[in-house]
């Protein structure tokens, strides 16, 4: 694993940044009934980040019943200072990881980096321990279930009808469904940084994340009808993502996927 220092004067405002390098196959994974979200942390500036990209890409390709995860791709910003500003960047998904850092009791931000159903992560290319993770995260006990449905997509939005329940408990927390808007098959010649002169693909890409259903505390249900506008620059490569998360403890609870295929 490579650990790389920002220079000193972004030391006030980033965290540690470290890069892992790694085996890039995937071990193939048990299909599940419910399948586990993994989110992948990554930047096109990381030259350690590609075998993960690749990874993550290969895992994506799978038909969804026959593996065990929904992957999503977060593309952050803070590697954009070091010489390639990754345009599938920004600074909420950055935020996003510091956030699950803060949540596991860490300072340590690094790419790449899997987190797995919101409560644990690895590194972006250990598959062995992605799998370990997959597999006690699918065991624990159903807290909440979700559903997806895709009812009409254009060139300009998606309109996709989204529930979700948390199971009723004393001590539940709220919690809020979230959908997630991806793009597929994206290819990018980079000219400066780390990987200058690649061309690398990126999958999964996090194009669009919002709040669709606030879960009360103690359990509950709730549904939307969610409007997703779509940019002109994006591909037709695109597929959505519900999932039931705890704001206060960022736990992953359960997540479903829909696409336009």
């Amino acid at each position: 694993m490579r650990s790389a220092l920002l220079p000193l004067l972004l030391l006030a405002v980033l965290p540690l940044l470290a890069c892992a390098r790694g085996d890039a196959a995937p071990a193939p994974v048990p299909p599940s009934t419910r399948p586990v979200l993994v989110e992948l942390f990554t930047s096109q500036g990381c030259s350690s980040c590609p075998p993960a990209d690749e990874a993550l890409a290969q895992l994506a390709a799978l038909p969804a019943g026959e593996r065990a995860v929904i992957p999503l791709a977060f593309h952050v910003d803070y590697w954009d200072r070091l010489g390639w500003r990754d345009p599938f960047s920004s600074a909420a998904w950055s935020d996003r990881q510091r956030r699950y850092a803060a949540a596991m009791g860490s300072n340590r931000v690094y790419t790449p980096q899997l987190v797995i159903g919101g409560s644990a992560e690895c590194v972006g290319t250990d598959t062995r321990r992605l799998d370990q993770l997959v597999a006690t995260t699918a065991a624990a006990p159903e807290r909440a279930t979700v559903s997806l449905r895709l009812e009409a997509h254009g060139r300009d939005s998606w309109k996709v009808a989204v529930s979700g329940e948390r199971r009723r408990a004393s001590d539940a927390p709220p919690a809020e469904v979230l959908v997630a808007l991806y793009e597929d098959g994206l290819d990018t010649p980079v000219g400066r940084g780390e990987n200058a002169n690649r061309n690398l693909h990126n999958d999964r890409v996090v194009r669009h994340l919002a709040r669709a259903v606030a879960l009360p505390a103690g359990g509950g249900r709730g549904a939307a009808h969610v409007d997703i506008p779509i940019d002109p620059s994006w591909g037709r490569k695109l597929g959505v993502v519900a999932f039931v998360q705890e704001p206060s403890t960022l736990r992953v609870l359960a997540a479903a996927e829909a696409t336009a295929q």
